[in-house]
């Protein structure tokens, strides 16, 4: 396999960089959202969701085993010509920025509700964006040995929720199935998109430095701890709140947590919040990623791309807000 100027991570690192990439702003209000659909049944959709991710991964893994020294914007190139691969590579990095601004945004929004009411949003979205170009300027092994390093930090998710067992109620996921096939459908479908961040495989694929083989294993058991991740906490949050009281907490884990009292720690929701920070950081940057390596197709100037990456995050984000009623337009320092 043709090796990247050595650039390149170990299928280990990337088990991580899919999790990182999946696991993100979107953990807060995923359990609501999904319950709104499916019910009580929304764990179902959960892991309906996860094996139908798993089916593209596989699609996208055979795709990647035939080109292994591609990414997928190279491939576009070899594949569909000068022309309809650059249409299609257009596309696919004007997907991958609107996933960011949305991810700045919900972000923003997320510190405003919670944190930092009084700090204006423009501010936050600037902070993070700045975070997550300045990352993505090192190498890309620089990048996936953080993603596993932070990457702990879902342990301690998971720790911080089991003590929610203490206080559930069992029954509030009987009977099983009782939403019906498409109320859970339409829950899949909401799980679905929250687990968006696998396609990036077809971006970091030429970077990892093992057999096909192991690179299946890897975002198979990426998606696996995902899937999981995401099941327990929507399946804790059902057990937990119920069906009346779910429906009135938009940030099901956030309420939850806030709810929990330690002698030494008494706001354990700042605790898990400043966590989550850094898995909005790092989702971010998995994005930031993608769209950086997609525009490097047309141009070899880091400095112009990183530059553009902004200049076209930084209103989006601001317009998400604004139209979601968070933010005035008057009050925007567009430059």
């Amino acid at each position: 396999m043709k090796l990247r100027n050595k650039d390149n991570i170990t299928s280990f690192q990337l088990i991580f960089f899919i999790v990182q990439a999946q696991v993100g702003v979107g953990i807060l209000s995923m359990p609501y959202t999904i319950y709104t659909q499916a019910g009580h049944d929304s764990w179902i959709s959960v892991l309906i969701g996860g094996c139908i991710v798993q089916i593209l991964l596989v699609l996208f893994w055979y795709t990647m085993k035939r080109y292994p020294a591609m990414t997928i914007f190279e491939i576009f190139d070899h594949s569909a010509g000068r022309w309809i691969g650059g249409m299609i590579k257009f596309l696919y990095i004007i997907f991958f920025i609107l996933i960011g601004a949305s991810i700045l945004s919900l972000f923003a929004e997320m510190i405003n509700l919670w944190i930092l009411p009084l700090t204006p949003r423009w501010l936050l979205i600037i902070l993070m964006a700045v975070i997550g170009i300045y990352a993505i300027r090192g190498p890309v092994k620089f990048l996936a040995r953080f993603f596993v390093f932070v990457s702990i930090m879902l342990i301690i998710f998971v720790l911080l929720v089991i003590y929610a067992f203490f206080e559930v109620n069992y029954l509030n996921i009987f009977p099983v199935g009782e939403s019906g096939f498409f109320p859970i459908l339409k829950g899949t479908e909401k799980a679905f998109f929250s687990m968006l961040g696998f396609e990036l495989f077809l971006v970091i694929a030429p970077y990892v430095d093992s057999k096909p083989i192991k690179k299946l294993k890897s975002i198979s058991i990426a998606n696996l701890i995902v899937t999981l991740f995401y099941a327990f906490l929507t399946l804790i949050c059902i057990l937990f709140f119920g069906i009346n009281e779910f429906k009135l907490v938009p940030q099901p884990l956030l309420y939850m947590i806030k709810s929990f009292s330690f002698k030494v720690l008494e706001r354990i929701d700042l605790l898990f919040l400043s966590m989550w920070i850094v898995s909005v950081a790092t989702s971010y940057m998995a994005f930031l990623f993608g769209a950086s390596r997609g525009m490097m197709s047309f141009s070899k100037n880091i400095r112009i791309i990183l530059l553009s990456l902004f200049l076209l995050q930084y209103p989006l984000s601001f317009l998400r807000s604004y139209l979601r009623g968070g933010m005035r337009l008057e009050s925007l320092p567009i430059p």
